[in-house]
């Protein structure tokens, strides 16, 4: 059986409705299960109540559990918290290990690059039989933004390879559910690269009206995720991740998920196509 950590983010509940399509037995670890049955459906897998940092609570989950999907954040807690449950998976005897990873360095001086690479540290520590993705920028957060009437992002030339999370999702479960695939890192991406403007005007055609692109500062960023909630610690980051876009590094598209899935992944122009109609009554 499956355990999914996460599965009120984006890439854990599109995990979980997948395993829910294929009829494939999984069980959640949350926090809040009214708040996951209204993401992933009230049915077709098991629940198990707890947060990252109660111990007991997810050991009692890793019960019966032969592979584990591992969300992460990159806060202090879950820095801490992250060691000790790589102790309690490694002790329950776990076959697969799939952690929901990016591009990293334990020795960058940018914050989300090396905490990043720290939490991998971590796992590798352990010794755990892991697999680390690395997607991109998910397409769906695009979904604000169109919600919002523009795509509001500091400017710069640097290119982005977005990726949709259901692609990203596929190859969790693949990892998840088969052999020959531990210690192994995944790159995955969409098919090409492009700035934010230049996403903002291929979402604008393939939904028929326009959702501009609107340059703003790091600043600007930072402000706007305190306002809406955001600890400061998170907001900070996220304004800092700009620089990549800024400076104009450009993330070029990999090959893993055409070698993995056997296809290409979606394009932004795919992944509009198929939430279109949400898109329209936002």
């Amino acid at each position: 059986m499956i355990l999914v950590t996460g599965a009120t983010g984006n890439v854990g509940s599109e995990i979980a409705r997948q395993l829910i399509a294929q009829k494939t037995p999984f069980r959640i670890y949350v926090r809040d299960a009214a708040k996951a049955g209204e993401m992933i459906g009230p049915d077709g897998y098991e629940v198990a109540l707890g947060d990252f940092d109660e111990a007991d609570a997810f050991e009692k989950a890793l019960v019966g559990i032969d592979a584990v999907y591992m969300v992460t954040n990159q806060s202090d807690a879950f820095k801490t918290a992250l060691a000790r449950m790589a102790g309690e998976i490694k002790k329950a005897g776990i076959d697969r290990v799939v952690m929901l990873s990016a591009e990293c360095d334990p020795d960058s001086s940018v914050f989300f690059v090396r905490r990043t690479g720290e939490l991998e540290e971590i796992v590798k520590a352990a010794d755990l039989p892991w697999t680390f993705l690395r997607p991109d920028w998910f397409m769906q957060n695009f979904a604000g933004f169109v919600a919002m009437g523009m795509v509001a992002f500091p400017a710069g030339p640097g290119k982005t390879s977005f990726v949709d999370v259901r692609d990203v999702a596929e190859i969790a479960i693949k990892a998840l559910s088969e052999k020959g695939h531990t210690h192994r890192i995944y790159r995955l991406t969409g098919p090409d690269p492009m700035t934010f403007e230049s996403a903002a005007n291929r979402i604008s055609a393939a939904l028929g009206r326009d959702v501009p692109f609107v340059g703003i500062t790091p600043d600007d960023l930072r402000n706007a995720l305190i306002e809406q909630g955001a600890e400061t610690w998170y907001a900070d980051m996220n304004a800092e991740m700009t620089f990549a876009v800024r400076e104009g590094f450009t993330f070029n598209p990999s090959n893993d998920i055409e070698f993995l899935l056997g296809r290409k992944p979606r394009s932004i122009e795919t992944y509009v196509a198929d939430h279109a109609d949400q898109m329209s009554a936002a």
